[in-house]
């Protein structure tokens, strides 16, 4: 969570509505300086804004779209849609920025912004700290004249439909398969079963009556078990799940397997080398890519790079090093080459479904042969956040526990940039080791964080 002292976090601004930065006034001013930088910089003075299904997203769209026209900047509202609709559809119509208004997995009461340059990808982190800085100044009054409502020709939804159809359009048909889709009450309700129903696919929809209150509860991609309960009594080919703006994705194959992040970049990676279209032999991954993946990928003969948590460290990497995949274990896989330009996860799952149909191979089937690592991750709740070297009783519970597992595992202890938690993962070869060791540092941090509290 965004704190007084950092405006934009791992994935742009998230925080509780209406505390700030999420206040209504705030978020006009956010608009304002959001505004005279992307107009300083050159930037269309076109704005497109797309949000989920939370209570508080036609709120902040208001206030946002408030301060933008003050400033001169022509908005478009594209209304619930997918955050990577956004960032697609941002190049689309030549805007000069696209902001999401989502918090992704997190609950209904929190929610977020995500800001898109005109090129598609995440806003750049100089334009970020100069949009924080000008927010905390004086702003000067808007000049004239002020920015319009823009109304395009084609639905904005439809647009985007026919984007992701496009990029499906040598794969094989969907025909007589049966889809169990999970839209987690969120922005990807309408065009999640669109997509796959137009694919040729038949369809059995879960959680898609969003209400304002019931996003990601209790549904999607961070609570699969009814997913696969469903596969498995509709006896389905797979099953898929999104977070609550569209940006992860989690399948399920026909035998009642979870396929997680990891699974879906070996999938994909296999598949790219076969055909020689994996740039440089090379994945990016996170500090959370699990090793089993590695040393997979290595086996043959592709390698791992691994990054900071973040789709937008795994994005700006894939840039520099010219690679074509990338992603993190919670289901963002970015799959480049084909114009898309953030983690979607209905192109993933195009990508990934229309590779089974082509070979004819059931999903068990394509990922086979992946050995991963027993991992467990636990969250623990952390309001605030001290600098973990300054917690003597979680440093002598981690030295312990590195000494034990020696070199058959890892620990990573890191603060999450989107909620207020401490991530504790613990990864080797000994699946009870593994989970011991998470129980004792997970209770050693929460005795530690409560002091904060």
């Amino acid at each position: 969570m965004a704190e007084r002292g950092r405006l934009f976090g791992t994935d742009g601004i998230r925080g509780r509505v209406p505390d700030w930065p999420l206040s209504a006034d705030f978020v006009v001013r956010l608009g304002q300086a959001a505004a005279e930088v992307m107009k300083e910089a050159g930037y269309a003075p076109l704005a497109l804004i797309g949000r989920d299904t939370r209570r508080s997203g036609p709120m902040l769209e208001a206030a946002l779209a408030a301060g933008l026209m003050e400033r001169g900047v022509d908005v478009l509202s594209l209304g619930v849609l997918p955050t990577p609709a956004v960032a697609l559809l941002t190049r689309h119509f030549g805007a000069g920025l696209g902001v999401a208004i989502s918090a992704s997995h997190n609950p209904a009461p929190d929610n977020g912004l995500k800001f898109f340059s005109n090129s598609g990808f995440k806003l750049p982190d100089a334009l970020e700290e100069e949009i924080e800085l000008r927010v905390r100044q004086n702003l000067a009054p808007g000049g004239r004249p002020v920015g319009r409502t823009v109304v395009p020709e084609v639905a904005p939804e439809e647009v985007y439909l026919e984007a992701i159809l496009a990029r499906a359009s040598r794969m094989r048909s969907l025909e007589n398969w049966r889809l169990v889709v999970d839209c987690a009450h969120g922005a990807a309700y309408r065009v999640a079963p669109e997509v796959f129903r137009r694919l040729g696919a038949q369809v059995i929809v879960l959680n898609a009556a969003p209400d304002g209150e019931n996003i990601n509860a209790g549904c999607g991609s961070e609570h699969p078990q009814g997913l696969r309960e469903a596969v498995l009594r509709e006896r389905a080919d797979a099953g898929l799940a999104l977070d609550g703006d569209g940006d992860r994705l989690l399948l399920v194959d026909e035998r009642g397997a979870f396929l997680d992040g990891d699974d879906l970049l070996a999938i994909l990676a296999r598949d790219l080398l076969a055909r020689g279209q994996l740039r440089h032999n090379t994945v990016v991954g996170t500090v959370m890519t699990n090793l089993g993946l590695e040393k997979t990928l290595a086996a043959w003969g592709a390698r791992l790079e691994r990054v900071p948590v973040g789709d937008r460290h795994i994005a700006r990497r894939m840039l520099e090093g010219d690679f074509v995949l990338g992603g993190e274990p919670s289901g963002h896989v970015l799959l480049f080459g084909e114009g898309i330009t953030s983690g979607d996860g209905l192109y993933t799952a195009i990508k990934v479904l229309g590779l089974a149909a082509r070979t004819r191979r059931p999903l068990s089937a394509l990922s086979a042969g992946v050995r991963k690592y027993p991992q467990v991750v636990v969250n623990v709740p952390a309001p605030r956040q001290p600098p973990l070297e300054a917690l003597p009783e979680l440093q002598e519970a981690l030295a312990q526990v590195q000494v034990s597992l020696g070199e058959k595992g890892r620990v990573l202890l890191r603060y999450s940039g989107t909620q207020p938690l401490l991530r504790v993962m613990v990864e080797g070869e000994d699946e009870a080791m593994v989970a011991r060791a998470a129980d004792i540092l997970a209770e050693a941090a929460g005795r530690a964080l409560a002091i904060f509290s």
